[in-house]
Formats: C-alpha cells, structure tokens, sequence
C-alpha cells in the first residue's frame, strides 16, 4: 500500500510540472511578436536584445545580443522554447511597460533605454531609472533564459579550470629581463629546478597551491582570456603543453 501511494505521489508532482510548463492552445493563438531592445551603461553603453515569437505550435525567444563569452568563444545567439511561467512573467513586463512614463529620473550616471515592439501596437520608448518592481529587462532575460546561463557558466568553468592547469609548473620568462619588458610580447617555456637559472632572467612557478588565486585573477568573459600575473595583465594568445604566448597589456 505505501509504494502503490508513493508511485501515485510521483505521478501527479510530475503531473502538475508538466502543466506548469504548458500553455493553453488561445495562449499560443493570441501571441504577437515582441522585441524588446535594452541599452544601459554610461561610458561604455550595452546593447540588450530579445525577440519572442510564435513557431508553429509554440511560443520561442532568441536572445540576439550581446555576446556572451568564455575565453574567445560565444554560444552568439540563444533560442529557448516558452514555458507558462515565462509568458507570465513576459506579460507582466509588457504591462508595466506601458504603465511607464516615456522618461523617468536620472538616479545614476547609468541610463536604462526601452525600445519595445509587440505585433503591430506602437512601438514603446522608456529612458531613464524607472521602477520595475523586479520585472525588469534583467530579470526577464535570467528568466527565460536560466539554463542557458547555467550552460554558460559551466563553459567558463571548464575554460578557467583548463588554463590554470595548462600554467601548473615552472616557467622561464621571455621578454622580462632585470625587470625591464622588452616588448609586449612574453614567452614562457616548461624548465624544472634542475636546470639553470640564466641570471637577470625571470623564472614563474605556479603550483596547486596557487590554483585558485591564479584562477581569480582570469578573465574570460569579454571576448578574450586575460590574467593578472604579478601585478601585470596579459592577454593569452596561445598555450602549449610547453610553451606560452601572452602579450602584455599594463
């Protein structure tokens, strides 16, 4: 009696999700296309762009800008399938869009720019720090989007992971000498502790116990990864199993 109650019990929770998840026919009938355009920042502005649309029998959103990166590479564009909960959330967003005003205050150097377009409806403009009530452009995308930021994540942390291992051991430094940099370009190439030091010459030991604080110091979400060593930032152009290629850049 008690497994005859515990199958019962998994079937109607997987039950209920299903439904969760499924939207009813006049819901998907009804839909107009909705882009929405989100531009933030102040010295330097971000462009934020989401269409969401009707294919055949279901409701889709494709996530065209920006880019996001994990070293030098990208997913470029995102599409995922509507579930109910996400329409839900993407009405009240459309809704509180047009209870805005066309221009709210200046709260912060940073300055939030709507453009929103539904179906055929006059296309919506808002400017400035309004009050979304948590419905806002970020919100709605982390949304919709969650398991492709959790792929993406999981991405960078398989990038990170693999170049702090690439850097474990003993390096000597090419193109540092006496503490001057010749070029922008610094050469590291695989030595051990038995081999001599040439004098004036640099020579970086990264061990398991430098691990993580070299993976802190790793930036791979803008296109390119980027290291902090000793004080210095590099770009990683390439690595080898013995040999590196970093370009200096402060």
């Amino acid at each position: 009696m008690k497994l005859n109650l515990t199958f019962l019990f998994l079937i109607l929770f997987f039950s209920c999700n299903t439904n969760e998840k499924k939207m009813d026919k006049s819901e998907s009938n009804d839909f107009a296309k909705i882009q929405i355009e989100f531009v933030t920042g102040d010295e330097v502005m971000t462009l934020h762009r989401m269409s969401i649309f009707k294919d055949s029998t279901t409701i889709k959103a494709t996530k065209e800008k920006p880019y996001y990166y994990y070293g030098s590479k990208t997913d470029s564009t995102w599409t995922t399938v509507i579930g109910k909960s996400e329409l839900q959330l993407i009405d009240k967003f459309i809704a509180k869009a047009k209870t805005q005003k066309d221009s709210c205050s200046f709260l912060s150097t940073s300055i939030d720019r709507y453009k929103i377009n539904i179906g055929n409806e006059k296309q919506i403009n808002i400017i400035g720090n309004c009050d979304w009530n948590g419905i806002d452009y970020d919100s709605l995308e982390k949304k919709i989007f969650e398991h492709k930021f959790s792929e993406l994540k999981n991405k960078r942390e398989f990038v990170a992971d693999s170049i702090v291992e690439s850097l474990n051991g003993i390096w000597d430094v090419y193109g540092w000498k006496n503490g001057v940099l010749k070029n922008k370009e610094v050469i590291l190439t695989r030595t051990n502790d038995s081999e001599p030091k040439i004098e004036g010459q640099y020579r970086w030991t990264f061990d398991k116990t430098k691990m993580a604080e070299l993976k802190n110091n790793l930036d791979i979400d803008e296109g390119s990864s980027l290291i902090e060593i000793r004080g210095s930032t590099y770009d990683i152009i390439k690595i080898e199993p013995n040999r590196v290629e970093l370009k200096y850049l402060w």
